[in-house]
């Protein structure tokens, strides 16, 4: 254990540590104080000069007896700030990074542009004078501005060096643009050398203009480098098309230019690229291209589409994909196929780069850019000569974007996007549009079964999502849509492919099947198309299938197409009510069901009644049939319920009688004839007798039932 002399010694020794190196940081600071105002500083210590120790004041060996032990040294006050070194006017100019000053943006910046632009405009006005006058020859105008170019940029790398960024930056794109206009000056003007030299020399101008705007950090002087290098090929043009030249140097100068934006972080550059480059190939396109030119312009067309898709801007990939699929539609018009399949290939290419880059509405541009582009393409064909070729492109691209929807839901697990979900709704539409369009004239036929096979398609896809979802936090939106689309096409293909009463019946099955598959499925959107669909279906009953026969005799009783028509929509209500099972909404198929029978059975009992009755005593005896049908109708709904224990069928029963009871004493009364009225009233007071016993023998049994309705709701 150490003595309390030796303690001491240890926080004296601690002390002078800190001492010596606060001198340290306070010799370092005063240096570079001096060093900021130019005073000359002393020079180190030469080598074995010694320097003056210091001594710690002596320590004594043991406390003072009367006297506690000192406490411990308070800590040194912490270091002041460092001293801000003054500028001087005889110093180098030390731009900050950045400035949020206007004065500084107007009176450094703009105010440089400005006079950069100006002074390029005094050098053409200069070489216009100089013409005029004769004062020197036209290699002298060129070499002067030649000279006067790298002067300039001599002059800037000057400046930049004495740290004057922004001022040098606008002096360098004086010299750039000089340089530009002298070389295109020594062959547009005065023809000093050819045009593969000037060519060379402009596009050397370029390269320069990119490096140096690298070393400047200067985005401005690569615009103007860019901006020149569109131009040369304009400028320096023969009228003479070379396309394999030209779009390879534009190809060239566009991936020089995304090099630069990409390491740069330029984005604003990369629109002027495309910019450029779209500009210069329509331009190109509009008076330059022949049919013998479709595959130059075709290779250039992907290969800008493929530099694009390089860019980091998230809205240019998006605008090539379309600019691409426009490009391909003109250069293959119909009814040439070769669009087709370079237009899938791009489609293809588009949702893979999208994945692969993670862009948004990369998707969205692909499919709008090939049906868009597929369907004006298709609306010139009058009659393909190749339908098979056609069908098979176009139906390519309906599984692509489809199983890419499809593989994003099932493969990836990925949670369904608003523009996912309008794709695989419009990519149907489009597919049967073009489909319906090729087919119709000639294949009517099998229109309403190429119908039926998308809805089986999305019908499937619809189940297999809905199977596979995990049931927590399930979304139920992409099942709904592909069921909802295989619903409009079932509907369409009804009536494309059938005729008559035949549409009614196979609506009347599409209702009960997505009743099924709604229940199956849990999904109640489903079960209101079913709705919907059977609201259609009661819909043509009434307006068309009733009146399928206007003549009694043009058809036997029971067995004829419109009985049928009615039965199996009454078949397939029921049917419907007897999966939902519960609710509200169960009671609406099933009564339309027996609504949709009786009826059916009382034009059956009105036609027998005309074809089989004395002319004088048809409508009585329709009358009469009627009514009893209905009595009939409502005691067999009595009894079903007492049997079923239903009291739904008990009180449609009663319901029905008790029409009956109305109808006979308000209106058969007073129509009827007398034997007729006498057969009227006895068979409904029969009914009506039978029907009360029923109720007397069955009382506690049904009211028993209610009791237990009532309980279990």
């Amino acid at each position: 254990m150490s003595s309390p002399a030796d303690e001491r010694m240890d926080a004296l020794s601690d002390a002078l540590a800190r001492m010596l190196r606060r001198l340290d940081i306070v010799d370092q600071r005063l240096s570079r104080l001096e060093a900021g105002q130019g005073i000359p500083q002393a020079a180190p210590p030469s080598v074995g000069q010694t320097l003056p120790s210091v001594n710690p004041p002596p320590v004594p060996t043991a406390p003072p007896p009367a006297r506690e032990m000192p406490p411990p040294s308070p800590p040194l006050p912490a270091a002041p700030p460092p001293i801000p070194v003054p500028r001087f006017a005889a110093g180098p100019e030390v731009e900050p990074e950045s400035t949020d000053r206007l004065e500084t943006r107007v009176g450094l910046t703009w105010i440089n542009r400005i006079g950069v632009l100006t002074l390029v405009l005094a050098v053409a006005f200069f070489f216009k004078y100089a013409v005029d006058n004769q004062w020197i020859g036209e290699a002298g105008r060129v070499m002067l501005g030649v000279v006067a170019a790298f002067a300039i940029l001599g002059l800037a790398e000057f400046i930049f060096g004495r740290g004057h960024r922004t001022y040098a930056q606008g002096i360098t794109g004086a010299g750039i643009a000089i340089l530009y206009l002298s070389f295109y000056a020594s062959f547009g003007f005065y023809s000093l050398v050819p045009q593969g030299v000037a060519f060379l020399l402009m596009a050397l101008t370029t390269a320069m203009a990119g490096v140096l705007a690298i070393r400047y950090r200067a985005a401005a002087i690569s615009v103007l480098g860019l901006i020149g290098g569109y131009l040369t090929p304009v400028l320096l043009s023969t009228n003479v098309d070379r396309p394999w030249a030209f779009f390879g140097y534009l190809l060239v100068l566009n991936v020089g230019a995304v090099a630069v934006a990409r390491s740069q972080r330029w984005r604003p550059l990369e629109y002027l690229v495309f910019g450029g480059t779209a500009l210069l190939y329509a331009s190109w396109f509009a008076d330059r291209f022949l049919p013998e030119k479709q595959l130059v312009a075709t290779v250039f067309a992907l290969a800008f589409y493929a530099l694009f898709c390089l860019m980091e801007s998230p809205a240019l990939p998006a605008a090539a994909q379309l600019l691409a699929s426009v490009a391909l539609l003109a250069i293959w018009p119909a009814p040439l196929l070769n669009y087709l399949w370079l237009s899938l290939a791009l489609a293809a290419a588009g949702l893979l780069l999208s994945e692969w880059r993670g862009w948004l509405w990369g998707p969205a541009a692909a499919f709008g850019g090939f049906w868009a582009c597929t369907i004006v393409w298709q609306a010139e064909l009058f009659k393909p000569p190749q339908l098979g070729a056609i069908i098979a492109a176009l139906t390519v691209g309906f599984l692509l974007f489809l199983g890419w929807s499809a593989w994003r839901t099932l493969v990836e697990r990925a949670a369904a996007r608003q523009q996912d979900l309008v794709i695989v709704a419009l990519n149907a539409a489009a597919y049967f549009g073009a489909g319906y369009h090729l087919l119709r004239p000639d294949y009517n036929d099998y229109l309403g079964l190429f119908a039926a096979a998308l809805a089986a398609i999305h019908l499937a896809l619809g189940v297999r999502i809905w199977k596979t979802a995990p049931e927590a936090g399930r979304d139920v939106r992409p099942v709904l849509l592909y069921l909802g689309v295989a619903l409009c096409f079932l509907t369409l293909a009804v009536p494309i492919q059938f005729s008559g009463y035949r549409i009614t019946m196979a609506w009347a099955l599409e209702g009960a099947a997505l009743a099924w598959i709604g229940v199956r499925t849990g999904s109640n959107g489903l079960v209101n198309a079913a709705m919907l669909v059977f609201l259609l279906t009661l819909g043509r009953l009434h307006i068309l299938d009733a009146g399928i026969y206007s003549d009694p005799a043009q058809y036997h009783a029971i067995a004829n197409a419109r009985f049928l028509t009615f039965f199996v929509a009454a078949i397939c209500l029921w049917l419907a009510a007897r999966w939902i099972a519960s609710g509200t909404l169960v009671l609406a198929p099933y009564v339309a069901g027996h609504y949709v029978l009786l009826w059916a059975l009382a034009m059956e009992v009105l036609g027998s009644a005309a074809r089989n009755a004395a002319e004088g005593n048809a409508a009585n005896v329709a009358m009469v049939s009627l009514s009893a049908l209905m009595a009939a109708y409502g005691l067999a709904l009595v009894v079903l319920g007492v049997v079923t224990r239903a009291g739904i069928n008990r009180i449609l029963g009663l319901g029905l009688l008790a029409l009956v009871v109305l109808k006979l004493y308000f209106y058969d009364v007073w129509q009827l004839g007398k034997i007729y009225r006498v057969v009227a009233f006895g068979f409904l007071g029969v009914l009506l007798l039978i029907t009360s016993f029923l109720y007397s023998r069955y009382r506690t049994n049904i009211e028993n039932w209610w009791r237990d309705e009532e309980t279990r709701s």
